[in-house]
């Protein structure tokens, strides 16, 4: 007599009774709990960001930065267009020119 495992699908089963408002509820909910706070940063990492940041613009090399945005973290690729020390600011050109907060910045590579 040959055994015959039953491989369950899980909630995958669920998915085609699911109302739109649920996908909706169940999309607003996983976003929701992939969100982060945002981590202190310590000042020496600071003054390291920025001079890789002014080491860029010197030498015209892109850079790749992590941005903190909503609770979440994105990256970035593009070339640094400016520094703003006053408004504490960094300007990337991407395609288009976007300008970034020293405050949402987690990483420069």
């Amino acid at each position: 007599m040959s055994k015959t495992r039953y491989r369950d699908r899980g909630e995958l089963k669920w998915i085609p009774f699911l109302m739109p408002e649920h996908v909706a509820l169940l999309k607003r909910y996983y976003a929701q709990i992939q969100k982060i706070e945002l981590p202190d940063l310590d000042e020496q990492l600071l003054y390291l960001w920025q001079t890789e940041l002014e080491r860029a613009i010197r030498e015209g090399d892109q850079v790749e930065v992590t941005l903190f945005v909503d609770g979440l973290t994105t990256s970035m690729r593009g070339y640094v267009h400016a520094i703003y020390y006053a408004e504490r600011e960094v300007e990337l050109f991407d395609g288009k020119v976007r300008r970034v907060p020293f405050g949402d910045i987690l990483s420069v590579r």
